[in-house]
């Protein structure tokens, strides 16, 4: 089975575009939502929830988990591979991946000019992971990376369309740019909600990449290389979530697309 996390809701955009694409593997989604949002947080805590939640994940049944927060694979992925995998039981059988790596590679292969731009939350750009993986890809990369803390909380109560959040995003977007790249990553799965303004923001020489789409394509290609994961059939979708249930299906409907039900608390 594939697990899906997150931190909160955004991630539901990721599991939208992994369903549209593979409608008959089975998926376990678990959303954080209780200590939403990582962001803010300090590494080692960003480190210690995503164990927590994978571990939980793993006792489902999953032998892939994609972390679809970018935080928690800016900050701690590696650490979980490098450190923590290895000492689980059938190790071999089980893998973390997270979003930055395939963003990054989309991003470089895609533009023209060697010029990228990446937004975030502030956990995610001081991490400094996507500035790496895409020098590691292309060292001539030119790179300008911006943080935008107040978009999560405007998503989420609702504010996309205000005129306060269009003028947060401009000023956000003013040295982007004027760096002028042709791509840009939107670097938190909860900005896929503003993809249209941003695309509309940043301009039509611009390529905002299309999260969902680009992850749910990689992760695919990913699957099929790897066949020791024995990523389970049958299109079931699970939903678990650390804090309301009932919270959660009204948020995370709005991010999935369409109802959620049958959601399961766990502690």
């Amino acid at each position: 089975m594939l697990g899906v996390f997150d931190s909160g809701f955004g991630g539901l955009t990721v599991l939208k575009g992994i369903r549209e694409k593979c409608p008959d593997i089975s998926i376990t989604y678990l959303g954080d939502s209780a200590r939403t949002p990582y962001g803010n947080r300090s590494r080692d805590t960003v480190t210690k929830y995503t164990k927590e939640c994978c571990e939980e994940l793993f006792k489902r049944g999953c032998n892939l988990i994609l972390l679809a927060c970018n935080t928690a694979s800016a900050d701690t992925l590696r650490e979980l591979q490098q450190n923590w995998l290895p000492s689980l039981k059938d190790s071999k059988s089980k893998n973390i991946i997270g979003v930055v790596r395939p963003l990054a590679e989309e991003a470089v292969s895609i533009s023209k000019t060697g010029r990228i731009g990446v937004v975030g939350t502030r956990g995610t750009i001081e991490s400094g992971a996507y500035e790496d993986e895409i020098n590691n890809l292309n060292k001539d990369a030119q790179i300008i990376q911006k943080a935008c803390p107040l978009l999560v909380p405007l998503v989420e109560e609702g504010w996309i369309g205000k005129p306060e959040t269009n003028r947060i995003l401009r000023f956000y977007l003013s040295s982007i740019k004027s760096f002028n790249p042709d791509v840009l990553i939107l670097g938190c799965t909860h900005y896929e909600a503003m993809h249209d303004l941003f695309q509309k923001k940043a301009g039509k020489r611009c390529n905002v990449l299309h999260t969902p789409s680009v992850i749910s394509r990689k992760l695919i290609d990913y699957m099929e290389q790897h066949p020791e994961y024995e990523i389970k059939k049958g299109g079931e979708t699970r939903f678990l979530t650390t804090g309301n249930p009932d919270r959660f299906s009204e948020m995370g409907s709005v991010f999935y697309g369409e109802k959620i039900s049958n959601i399961e608390r766990i502690c």
